[in-house]
């Protein structure tokens, strides 16, 4: 046992697993994670960095915080922050209900008067009384500054006890929704992640979303964006409620949150040499300005091992986001040629190669984040936690003072701060003043 401790509270092990810690953080910072960024983003990361995408895919660098190695280093951290505070807290509980006899390092002065003379005048100054006999006394004005140390520590076990605990049953996903579409509680989530204790995320019931609005920025920046989604019940009746950024909703436990990311989908009919119709759904990421359209890939769409490239105007004008009338133009290529490129309005046709391309309709699309979480009140309580040990550690400093008599008519005393000495020189010289200081012993 006293090996395992020292294992965790060795100044090696704590500076690798601070280092380990600071490490998985800033790799999540600059890999983007999967589930934060959307899949054009993501492709885009792929193509612009190569050689870290096949790091990240082969060390899973894009789900860093499900991946097994952080709950590791979590577990470490939690272990040796739990081993610390209970020394801190031992230390603490000796400081107060036993502490030691005298005092070291402290100021000794003579004063006028008895012990009990002295104990009184301390007393009111606001000294506790915390041990000692009759003729020697320990008295502390702010005791329960022993414990700063031991709720700074304690509220650090907590906070990274509580991430642990989130990592390990955490589940996420995201849906990627058009209006008016539904979502069945049965199918998959895109880029769903989940801890080591947790299964994947499954929806409680069925959603559909109804509307989804989005506003913009004089300068085309997106200013806010809504999704208003309907739970179907059992019974027939639905329940609406409305998800916005910075606005989450929460509906049978699970949590939803607004992604930033939107656009429009397109539902394009294709039949193939055969005379086979098909209706596919293209989501395209709504464009940042009216003149420049927005792209997506679409690889192997038509099971042929063909990549569809797809581009699109919000306005056919290509002036404004307020008039609705997307133009789509569709380029297949296949074995790295472009076979030929088509666009299309709504209800219009056009073909490609062997395939005939028809746009029946486009709506509206919204990304909704969706998270089941529990331990969040644990790192809250953490923080406050931590806060509460270091107003009690820095702003309410213990000060000593041992009272023993040194003549019939005259009383030593010994006096320290344990810490911030030099705060509390008045201190010392206004208790040197009212107990009445007849001799200096330095």
């Amino acid at each position: 046992m006293n090996q395992f401790k020292r294992f965790f509270l060795s100044r090696t092990t704590i500076i690798f697993l601070i280092m380990s810690a600071l490490t998985a953080v800033t790799l999540s910072a600059l890999i983007p994670q999967s589930f934060l960024t959307s899949s054009e983003r993501m492709l885009a990361w792929q193509t612009a960095h190569p050689f870290a995408e096949r790091l990240s895919e082969l060390f899973g660098l894009h789900r860093i915080y499900t991946h097994p190695a952080f709950a590791v280093i979590l577990g470490g951290v939690t272990i040796s922050l739990a081993l610390s505070t209970w020394n801190q807290f031992l230390a603490a509980w000796r400081h107060t209900f036993n502490p030691d006899r005298g005092i070291s390092n402290g100021e000794c002065f003579s004063v006028s008067g008895t012990v009990a003379d002295s104990c009184r005048t301390l007393a009111a100054k606001g000294y506790y009384r915390l041990g000692g006999t009759a003729e020697e006394v320990l008295l502390v004005r702010n005791p329960w500054g022993y414990w700063g140390n031991t709720l700074l520590h304690l509220g650090m076990m907590v906070t990274i006890a509580a991430s642990l605990f989130i990592a390990l049953t955490q589940q996420r996903g995201v849906i990627h929704l058009a209006e008016r579409a539904i979502r069945h509680s049965s199918e998959p989530l895109l880029m769903e992640e989940h801890g080591l204790l947790a299964k994947p995320l499954l929806l409680p019931q069925a959603l559909r979303l109804d509307r989804i609005a989005y506003s913009f920025w004089p300068n085309h920046g997106v200013r806010q964006v809504a999704s208003t989604i309907s739970f179907p019940g059992d019974s027939g009746t639905s329940e609406t409620k409305t998800v916005e950024i910075n606005r989450i909703l929460t509906h049978r436990g699970i949590r939803y949150y607004q992604g930033v990311e939107f656009g429009h989908a397109f539902f394009v009919e294709v039949t193939s040499r055969t005379g086979d119709n098909r209706l596919y759904q293209l989501q395209i990421q709504h464009p940042e300005t009216p003149d420049k359209p927005s792209y997506n890939d679409f690889q192997d769409l038509l099971g042929d091992g063909c990549l569809v490239r797809s581009k699109y105007w919000v306005d056919a004008e290509r002036k404004s986001f307020d008039n609705v009338n997307p133009l789509l133009t569709l380029r297949l290529d296949c074995r790295g040629e472009e076979v030929g490129q088509i666009p299309i309005k709504v209800g219009e046709k056009g073909s490609i190669g062997p395939y005939k391309f028809h746009l029946r309709a486009f709506a509206p699309w919204s990304r909704l984040i969706v998270v089941n979480l529990s331990g969040m009140p644990g790192i809250f309580l953490g923080f406050f936690i931590i806060c509460l040990g270091g107003v009690l550690h820095y702003f309410t400093t213990p000060r000593e003072a041992w009272v023993c008599g040194a003549t019939a008519s005259k009383s030593k005393i010994c006096w320290r701060a344990t810490k911030f000495a030099g705060f509390y020189q008045d201190e010392l010289a206004s208790l040197k003043k009212t107990l009445g200081c007849v001799e200096n012993h330095g």
